[in-house]
């Protein structure tokens, strides 16, 4: 995120609701399901109206909004859940570390989701914002793609688990379905290693120099979204007793352990991508000492031959061709030995493994 997205909060006054991302022009869509253990609904908001809290005791609100850009829309939703104005301004402001707030209606939990195209190999993140409370959820993310589509689908099915296990519950499978796809994507970061390796003990270029930066940028942000959620999965079974069931905290502890495997997974590719830079510089470093050792063979053979020319170039009397011999012998025989000593000195070059 450049510098220039955060210029419009500048001297603003806490609880200044303004949208730092990428400017987006796509409709704010926002879903909403109501459910309990033995009935569901599920439909889209015509207006803000449709996004109050539940009236019912036993029912399960959730509101998934699908762009934050529209901020009187992140902010009327939030205001009608008391949520925190401090917590209403985070909401738009994607730049955010992934964190815990607790305020006195509910928990927001903030965090990044992330995605790999196959085709390009280009990862991308989103933020992710959740708000729960009893028996509601409000969560927003960036893009108009549907996050938890699978989610829904899970809820749709009578006697599952998400239909009566309250909201503490729905939110964790929200966050363990971001941090599966982190290992979704740190498996295809793997392949795409193994490539680069490969491709690497063959050849060294310059594309393959940017490719392993590409990568190596992408993996340090990935490090450094994922590291903060350990602590923010052991706040929720830690500081919050009263907000989240025993029979749920079991499910927390699971979600710990994925995090704390993913994190690892990703160190282990940062010393890889580390391990794979040295092996590029080591190559470009073998590859110009092999050309000036060829260059270095060249002269070495050159020098004395040019010593010789330099030396038989000097028409002085007592030459070979003014004395021993007759003209048109001496330069036949002095290319001759020239020969004989370019021969000589390959020979030995190549005896003692310089060539």
């Amino acid at each position: 995120m450049s510098q220039d997205d955060f210029s419009e909060k500048v001297g603003l006054p806490p609880g200044t609701v303004v949208h730092t991302g990428r400017e987006r022009t796509e409709r704010v869509t926002i879903s909403i399901m109501e459910f309990s253990e033995g009935q569901l609904r599920e439909y889209e908001a015509d207006s803000l109206d449709d996004c109050s809290p539940p009236v019912k005791d036993k029912i399960t609100k959730w509101v998934h909004v699908k762009g934050v850009h529209d901020v009187e829309i992140v902010k009327k939703i939030c205001e009608l859940y008391n949520v925190h104005p401090l917590i209403i301004e985070d909401i738009p402001s994607v730049g955010q570390r992934p964190k815990l707030e607790e305020f006195v209606s509910g928990v927001y939990i903030v965090l990044r989701s992330y995605d790999i195209d196959e085709r390009t190999n280009d990862i991308t993140s989103e933020q992710v914002s959740i708000v729960f409370g009893d028996h509601f959820i409000l969560s927003f993310q960036e893009s108009a793609i549907d996050l938890f589509n699978n989610i829904r689908q899970r809820a749709r099915t009578p006697g599952g688990r998400i239909r009566y296990a309250g909201s503490d519950y729905l939110t964790y499978t929200l966050l363990d379905l971001i941090v599966d796809k982190y290992f979704i994507v740190l498996e295809q970061v793997g392949d795409i290693i193994e490539d680069l390796e490969d491709d690497l003990i063959r050849d060294a270029t310059v594309d393959m120099l940017n490719r392993i930066y590409s990568l190596k940028r992408g993996l340090l942000s990935f490090r450094r979204d994922i590291w903060p959620l350990r602590e923010v999965v052991m706040r929720i079974q830690r500081d919050l007793p009263l907000r989240v069931k025993d029979d749920n905290k079991v499910y927390l502890s699971d979600l710990y352990d994925h995090v704390i495997r993913a994190t690892d997974h990703v160190e282990t590719y940062r010393e890889s991508i580390t391990g794979m830079l040295d092996i590029y510089l080591s190559r470009v470093s073998n590859k110009m000492n092999e050309v000036m050792k060829v260059l270095t063979v060249i002269s070495t053979i050159f020098i004395p031959l040019t010593l010789m020319a330099s030396i038989y170039g000097m028409n002085w009397p007592g030459m070979p061709e003014f004395t021993s011999y007759p003209d048109f012998y001496g330069y036949p025989i002095f290319i001759f030995l020239m020969i004989i000593t370019a021969v000589v000195m390959f020979a030995y070059f190549k005896k003692i493994d310089w060539i």
